[in-house]
C-alpha cells in the first residue's frame, strides 16, 4: 500500500471519528473537529472525555500541546517524547491548569473581591473600634491577596509552557533539517514535561487555601507515573 493511500485512509478514519463525536455531543468546535480529524489517536479520547465548560474556559492550551508533540513525533524527536499514556496526562494537567487561571479570573472580577475596597472597610472598622470584625477584615484581605498572588503563578506558568510549546515546535523543524542534535533536543523536551507536571504543586497549593478559607476546589488530575 502506498503512504498516499495510508495518509488518505488515515484522514478518513479522522474524519469519521470527527462526525462520531459530534453526534455523539451533539456538538464539536471546528478547532476540536480538525484537531480530531489531524489527531485522531490522541485528541479523539480526551475530546470525548472532556468536561465542556473546562473547554470553555481555556480551549487552546491542550490543543496546542497535543499539536506540537504531534508535530515532533513527525521528527526525529520522536524518541525522546514522552508515550500516549504520558501526554492525556500532561494533556489533562494543563487544561485543568487553564481552566484553574479562568475560574481565578472571573471570581477575582467580582466588586467584592475587590481589595482596594476590603482594605478601606478595615480601616473603617478599626477606627470604630470594632476590633474583632476589623481582624475579620483584615484577613479577608490577606485571603484576596493570596488568591491574586495564585492567579499570577498559573499565569507565569502556562506563559512559560506556551513559550516551550512554541520552542517544541520550532525545534521539530530543526531537528527534521538536522537530525544529528536530535539528542540534545531532549532537555527542551523534558523541560516541557517537568513544567506541565510541576502544574501539580499549584494544585496542591490551591487545595491547602481552600482548606484553610472553606473553599472548595476541584482535584487536579493525575500525576505521571
Amino acid at each position: 500500500m502506498s503512504l498516499s493511500a495510508i495518509g488518505l485512509g488515515y484522514l478518513a478514519i479522522g474524519a469519521l471519528t470527527a462526525i462520531a463525536i459530534a453526534g455523539f455531543k451533539h456538538r464539536l468546535a471546528v478547532g476540536d473537529a480538525v484537531l480530531v480529524a489531524l489527531l485522531w489517536p490522541l485528541y479523539a479520547p480526551l475530546s470525548l472525555g472532556r468536561t465542556p465548560g473546562l473547554h470553555a474556559l481555556h480551549p487552546r492550551g491542550e490543543a496546542e500541546l497535543l499539536a506540537a508533540l504531534s508535530r515532533a513525533k513527525a521528527s526525529p524527536l520522536a524518541a525522546v517524547l514522552p508515550d500516549a499514556e504520558s501526554v492525556r496526562v500532561l494533556g489533562a494537567r494543563l487544561r485543568e491548569a487553564g481552566a484553574r487561571l479562568a475560574d481565578l479570573d472571573e471570581v477575582l472580577a467580582r466588586p467584592d473581591f475587590d481589595p482596594a475596597a476590603a482594605e478601606r472597610r478595615a480601616s473603617e472598622l478599626a477606627a470604630r473600634g470594632a476590633t474583632a470584625a476589623a481582624a475579620t477584615a483584615e484577613l479577608r484581605v490577606k485571603t484576596l491577596a493570596q488568591l491574586r498572588a495564585l492567579r499570577e503563578r498559573y499565569r507565569s506558568e502556562l506563559d512559560e509552557v506556551g513559550e516551550l510549546i512554541a520552542q517544541l515546535v520550532a525545534q521539530a523543524e530543526l531537528v527534521r533539517l538536522q537530525p544529528a542534535i536530535a539528542q540534545t533536543s531532549g532537555e527542551l523536551v523534558r523541560e516541557l514535561v517537568a513544567r506541565v507536571e510541576g502544574l501539580g504543586e499549584l494544585f496542591t497549593y490551591q487545595a491547602t487555601l481552600a482548606e484553610h478559607d472553606g473553599l472548595q476546589y476541584p482535584a487536579g488530575p493525575e500525576r505521571l507515573s
